[in-house]
């Protein structure tokens, strides 16, 4: 699970979006390598990602209050527990996990995609 995790919050929070900080549990060197440049993700895959994105931020910040005073073991739960809510919110505008994380690592590194994914994030608000 702790794998999971990690492809689906440090993705969504690494970006420093300004939506919520992370709740990275892992490094960002386990997320997928991004083998398409910018003009292979189309705007339809642009837009499920930024809604995809924006329900990820809501879950952190949902989350993060619990995690901080959580024990360990109420800790592991709530990863758990917030991790399937994520895959599900990702599942849910039609984006597998693999293709959340290419998109949003290839954000990270061409700021035309990054702001293309924030305005679609915003779109949410």
């Amino acid at each position: 699970m702790r794998r999971l995790t990690t492809i689906v919050m440090v993705p969504a929070l690494g970006l420093a979006l300004g939506l919520a900080p992370g709740l990275a549990f892992a490094a960002p060197d386990q997320l997928p390598a991004n083998q398409a440049g910018p003009a292979a993700i189309p705007d339809g895959t642009i837009g499920k990602a930024g809604a995809a994105l924006h329900d990820v931020a809501k879950l952190q910040e949902k989350y993060q209050g619990k995690m901080d005073s959580a024990s360990p073991e109420q800790k592991q739960g709530l990863s758990e527990q917030a991790n399937a809510e994520a895959v599900q919110a990702i599942q849910s505008h039609g984006l597998s996990v693999q293709e959340y994380s290419t998109v949003v690592r290839t954000a990270q590194n061409d700021p035309r995609i990054k702001q293309r994914l924030l305005d679609a994030a915003k779109q949410g608000d």
